[in-house]
């Protein structure tokens, strides 16, 4: 297969997937504050299934992004467009948190402690809501601990921006040197030879380069269907050793993950249904929070699918009310000849 498929593509459906993984990664460390219940944690030991979702949430995102630049290089446009998906879902899931659950679920002074400021600067920054304390008494005491990895994908993008302006995206061997280094960097990191700082941004933007490397080199790589099971065979094994397992996932689940993407069979019609992966990562973890505070002894099993049908719910509206209108303004930015 030399083309790979523009249309019909399953990156809707796996964006939702990836969402409900971090649910389901949630929701007994919220419960019970161990995060060794967690299912993939227990399995592996090195990588739970948020980690794995955002990783990959940030690889998909590598691969589209570098493709968008590629496609239309021109600044106006490429923020335009970044912004227009990113900040209009953050900005209202934030003033929900800040102003709706918070005061009802945070201290009576909630209101004389909440700095307007403070928390201005963390919406402006796509940080987690600097407010006052919310759910004190429970584990993981935050209205929505989920919000710190948009900044991190937001600078993603300026990263991938930077170098485009730069000319380096034309020379996909920069790129794939971005790749490298911050495998070696997140290497030495876990392997305890030395330790170097910042190991979050070094794996966040290691799963973001091999995304864009995936695009750069996507007609020079064999896309085959028995490539991409051999990985994750691999895949299974490398994940139990610390020092491999997110360069392996990066590299070998990213390959299986963007075949899939490209070449698998759309999943249920998947491409033709609203986008609702982001309000459902946006919210997931308040409604989560909400659930366990009136019933801290829940099932889990019952929990996950509360939090889920929930976040689905939610995200529904968060898509038709506030992600899909802003996109469509998108339409109103000026075309340049091709």
């Amino acid at each position: 297969m030399s083309q790979l498929r523009d249309k019909n593509n399953n990156f809707n459906a796996l964006r939702f997937v990836f969402a409900s993984l971090v649910i389901l990664s949630h929701a007994p460390e919220l419960q019970d504050g161990d995060r060794r219940h967690e299912l993939l944690t227990q399995i592996f030991g090195t990588i739970s299934f948020g980690e794995m979702a955002v990783q990959s949430f940030l690889l998909i995102s590598g691969y589209l992004i570098v493709k968008s630049w590629q496609e239309r290089p021109e600044v106006a446009v490429f923020l335009t467009h970044r912004i227009l998906r990113i900040y209009p879902g953050f900005v209202v899931a934030s003033l929900v948190c800040a102003l709706l659950i918070a005061p009802a679920f945070g201290a009576s002074d909630y209101w004389a402690q909440f700095r307007i400021g403070e928390y201005l600067k963390s919406l402006l920054f796509l940080k987690q809501p600097a407010i006052p304390q919310v759910f004190e008494g429970s584990h993981y005491a935050a209205v929505n601990g989920s919000m710190w990895s948009i900044s991190y994908e937001f600078k993603c993008y300026v990263i991938a921006l930077i170098f485009g302006l730069l000319g380096f995206l034309k020379k996909r061997s920069v790129w794939l040197t971005l790749a490298i280094f911050c495998t070696v960097v997140h290497v030495i990191n876990r392997s305890g030879w030395a330790s170097l700082p910042s190991d979050l941004t070094i794996r966040l933007l290691m799963a973001f380069a091999y995304g864009g490397c995936f695009y750069l080199y996507e007609n020079a790589l064999p896309w085959r269907s028995s490539m991409a099971w051999a990985g994750l065979l691999l895949l299974g094994v490398l994940l139990f050793i610390p020092m491999t397992a997110q360069p392996a996932l990066c590299l070998l689940g990213g390959y299986a993950i963007l075949h899939f993407a490209k070449f698998g069979p759309t999943v249920l019609g998947f491409h033709r249904w609203p986008d609702i992966s982001y309000g459902v990562y946006l919210y997931a973890w308040p409604l989560n929070k909400i659930w366990l505070w009136y019933f801290p002894q829940m099932n889990l099993a019952a929990l996950v699918l509360l939090v889920f049908f929930s976040s689905v719910l939610v995200g529904l509206v968060s898509w038709y009310t506030v992600e899909k209108p802003c996109l469509k303004l998108k339409a109103l930015l000026p075309r340049s000849p091709a």
